[in-house]
């Protein structure tokens, strides 16, 4: 619900476009896309396949409105995380703002692990406890979406990602203008073997 809290819109667009342009992946999945917000960082031209996954459908509907000019790059795939399936191509880049406090992070992070390549990044956000409760929305998908989110503790994410088979590459906490944090987080998939996955033949 980034785009419904006060305040989280942009820092988490401004999360995701600094990974972005770190990473510059050929292919991206953005779980818990809601209306699109931080795709305006993504370059067609560089990403050629970008799939957004959202449950709710009007946002996606919006998400679409928003960024006409990615064009057929951009897929819109109405599923939860744990029920999506992106197809067997693998992302360079998977980024999950928020998405995990609305999904079971026991099936969510392992799903997403798998559809990373070798060398490939998973970058999650949550909210920390703490601060001031957000505003009641006016909005009745938002509002459901909000009694639906369930805070995950940092431990265990670090706890399943490396069950997963990832590693922690950098966590940060992003103070917002309410009160409340945000914790950020990206995880690796190592390369298998010597030379990026190459075997070496002697």
């Amino acid at each position: 619900m980034g785009e419904g809290g006060v305040g989280e819109a942009a820092p988490l667009a401004a999360i995701f476009g600094k990974v972005y342009a770190a990473r510059r992946p050929w292919r991206l999945a953005v779980a818990g896309a809601a209306t699109g917000g931080g795709l305006e960082h993504v370059d067609p031209y560089l990403t050629r396949r970008t799939v957004a996954l959202e449950v709710n459908l009007s946002f996606l509907a919006v998400a679409r409105q928003r960024h006409m000019r990615l064009g057929s790059s951009l897929e819109l795939l109405c599923a939860s995380v744990e029920q999506a399936d992106p197809g067997a191509e693998q992302f360079e880049l998977v980024h999950a703002p928020l998405a995990l406090e609305r999904a079971d992070v026991r099936v969510a992070i392992p799903r997403m692990a798998s559809w990373l390549s070798p060398g490939g990044a998973l970058t999650v956000v949550l909210h920390l406890p703490g601060g001031p409760a957000p505003p009641e929305s006016p909005h009745p998908p938002v509002r459901a979406l909000a009694a639906a989110t369930r805070l995950v503790p940092p431990a265990a994410l670090r706890r399943l990602a490396a069950e997963s088979g990832l590693e922690e590459r950098r966590a940060f906490v992003v103070p917002l203008p309410s009160g409340r944090r945000l914790f950020a987080a990206l995880y690796e998939r190592p390369t298998s073997g010597p030379e990026g996955g190459w075997r070496v033949l002697s």
